[in-house]
């Protein structure tokens, strides 16, 4: 008896945890999204442009939702005239921007 005493404020607890639980679940799912990345423009071999204002600003007036900058680097050997020894390198940094929406 004593035992029976303990055992059913436990069940009591474990049964209501249960039910909130359940009455907080979310009936219609997650929110489906949609993807998208804009990296720099590359104009000529080795060259790259910058991802134009304009071009952020019409994605966000069409209901992209910025996410992320991430730089993106490519390194290019400096083209000129014959050096002695390895040429220089040029390391051009650049920014990726991630972008969502919900579809």
């Amino acid at each position: 008896m004593c035992q029976m005493k303990r055992t059913l404020p436990v069940v009591g607890v474990f049964l209501m945890a249960a039910i909130f639980l359940w009455a907080q679940r979310d009936r219609a799912g997650y929110a489906q999204f949609e993807v998208r990345s804009v990296f720099p423009h590359e104009t000529s071999p080795g060259r790259y442009e910058q991802v134009r204002e304009a071009e952020l600003q019409s994605l966000a007036t069409q209901g992209w939702e910025l996410v992320s900058v991430m730089p993106y680097i490519y390194r290019n050997e400096e083209h000129g005239p014959d050096m002695p020894g390895p040429r220089p390198v040029v390391t051009q940094t650049y920014p990726a921007y991630f972008f969502k929406r919900v579809k």
